[in-house]
């Protein structure tokens, strides 16, 4: 049985095993399209895991991306997604970032009767939702990160949250 794994928005790691595709056209890049325009260039039900690491936050329309990525995996396929956590430098130090996010910003997704849920269809489950923190989040007692956070940046470098498909 082979497992289709998607690197969505790879740009220049390029892994193997995946299907490579970035908005830019590159060695190694399997397709190159407009994550914005819609349907992607992929059949339904095709993916069993789809990996993007610091994309989403570039793009337009996040909840039609989620209902891009929900429709071209399988039941029960992984999605992992890594952001910037918008009280990091990570996420303003870059021009082209359209959205910020906390760990909350992904619950419409996952959680029903959320707010912002209304405009949601597709069904994700939690896998793992981490907070990644900095060289001086790491000095910071656990218990104490999460609140401290709200008042201090650089607490949290990224968020890697992963999701399941539910179809």
């Amino acid at each position: 049985m082979t497992i289709n794994k998607l690197n969505f928005g790879c740009g220049k790691d390029i892994k193997a095993g995946y299907y490579n595709c970035d908005i830019e056209k590159g060695k190694g890049i399997d397709k190159s399209f407009d994550f914005n325009t819609f349907p992607y260039p992929y059949p339904d039900n095709f993916f069993d895991y789809i990996y993007t690491d610091n994309v989403i936050e570039h793009l337009d329309n996040i909840p039609r991306i989620f209902q891009e990525l929900h429709r071209i995996s399988k039941n029960n396929a992984r999605i992992r997604i890594i952001v910037p956590h918008y009280h990091s430098y990570g996420a303003y130090n870059d021009v082209t970032h359209t959205h910020y996010f906390n760990h909350l910003s992904f619950e419409p997704f996952y959680l029903p009767n959320t707010r912002g849920n209304y405009f949601i269809k597709e069904k994700f489950k939690l896998i793992s939702l981490k907070l990644v923190p900095t060289r001086l989040g790491k000095l910071i007692i656990t218990p104490l990160r999460l609140p401290l956070s709200y008042v201090f940046g650089q607490i949290f470098q990224t968020i890697d949250i992963s999701l399941k498909v539910s179809k």
